[in-house]
């Protein structure tokens, strides 16, 4: 670029340098991240405040249009309208979507609407589990050819420490406004930088009334030889050992070898009266094939649609709170249609109508007036505090650690 003078008719590139370095200081934001906004959102969206700072003044301090990627998300205590960051205006977005996430894990109508208040195309493809969402998304350390995922929120630092996913507009996305209290800021993911919180669950179990008689309130129920060759675990390695450290007394997330391998053990014991670990806990439920099964909380209602007696229990010992999140890959190649998907699942209404189908809790506290009552009123679905008090959200462990389940859980399954 030469640099003009004053009678020239455009500023120079002092005063560009000038605004850019005043544009960076006011919002706390490094020239990386000024690239990466760049390439999320285009280079002239993402240059616009400083030129137009420039145009109006020689570097004039006026507050630019567009808040950074990195600004801080609205809080509940700032909830109101007149006191939220003015959204950034929406670039054109892309024709297509690319989407990855599990099976009926939206509701049944969100696609189209999507579809058709946006006139964008979603190609949307599922997963079985979660090992092989990660593997795909992996796979080229940028998201696989997906713009937009669904990881649970223990994948987030090693999501962001490798690249895979990229840095938030959060001024594209204004309904983060209606996030509550406890997911403004997550230890997970601060500030909600790089992801947005999606569902909340439990993980119980669930059995079948016609076959095991009474109520079922602790997990010792999963040792019960009455039910040898019915009953089954979840095929996932902290969960199966968090319900061994519930009911030792241990940390769900303990690390302590001595503890992980009395917890192994105890597993050891169960496990020649299990059918199966279990990789579709709904189906192997509702086909009869398990009478009891260790069941994420929005399993058990989709069990319910099929064999409306299942029940469902957060057992007395503590349980394992789960949530997942929204997040938007580094190699996504339709970046701003992928921050309206993530916009729209924030929506009040549409954000209820996900929970009134799946069954799971969202973080969504505006939605709340439009969920279902009966879901409102399942102490399963929506604990009460005493309850929502004895739950662990389990933690991303380092590699060294997560080693040490790896190994017992390989151990345990050979």
């Amino acid at each position: 670029m030469s640099e003009s003078g004053p009678n020239q008719g455009g500023p120079s590139q002092r005063d560009l340098e000038r605004a850019l370095a005043r544009y960076l200081a006011e919002n706390r934001m490094t020239r990386r991240q000024l690239l990466e906004r760049m390439a999320a959102v285009g280079a002239t969206v993402a240059l616009a405040p400083i030129v137009a700072a420039c145009s109006a003044g020689g570097g004039s301090s006026a507050t630019p249009a567009a808040p950074s990627p990195t600004a801080a998300p609205p809080s509940v205590a700032a909830a109101s309208p007149s006191s939220t960051p003015a959204p950034t205006p929406v670039p054109t977005p892309e024709s297509e979507l690319f989407i990855y996430n599990w099976d009926a894990y939206i509701g049944e109508n969100t696609q189209k609407e999507f579809e058709d208040k946006y006139k964008i195309k979603v190609k949307y493809d599922k997963f079985p589990d979660a090992a092989t969402q990660m593997a795909t998304l992996r796979k080229d350390g940028k998201g696989g050819g997906f713009d937009l995922s669904y990881p649970a929120s223990t994948e987030i630092p090693g999501l962001v420490a490798d690249g895979v996913i990229q840095p938030l507009d959060l001024g594209l996305i204004p309904n983060a406004k209606n996030l509550g209290p406890d997911w403004v800021d997550p230890p997970y993911d601060p500030g909600n930088k790089h992801s947005m919180p999606n569902y909340w669950w439990t993980t119980g179990f669930a059995w079948d009334p016609d076959k095991i008689k009474g109520d079922l309130t602790s997990w010792a129920a999963l040792w019960d030889a009455r039910w040898t060759g019915h009953m089954g675990m979840l095929d996932d390695v902290q969960e199966v050992f968090a319900v061994a450290a519930f009911r030792l007394g241990n940390p769900a997330n303990t690390t302590d070898t001595t503890q992980l391998d009395a917890e192994l053990a105890l597993l050891e014991q169960q496990k020649p009266l299990l059918r199966t670990y279990t990789q579709d806990d709904i189906g192997d439920v509702t086909s009869g094939q398990l009478w009891l099964s260790h069941a994420w909380s929005g399993d058990w209602v989709q069990m319910t649609y099929d064999k409306p007696k299942i029940r469902y229990i957060i057992p007395s010992e503590g349980a394992v709170r789960g949530s997942d999140t929204m997040v938007i890959t580094s190699g996504a190649q339709h970046p701003i249609a992928a921050h309206l998907w993530i916009d729209f699942n924030l929506d009040a209404k549409v954000s209820a109508a996900n929970s009134n189908y799946i069954g799971y809790m969202g973080p969504n506290l505006q939605a709340q007036q439009y969920i279902d009552a009966n879901i409102l009123a399942d102490p399963n679905l929506n604990p009460d505090k005493a309850t929502y008090d004895r739950l662990t959200e389990l933690v991303t462990q380092p590699p060294a650690d997560l080693d040490k389940y790896t190994q017992r859980w390989n151990a345990l399954k050979a």
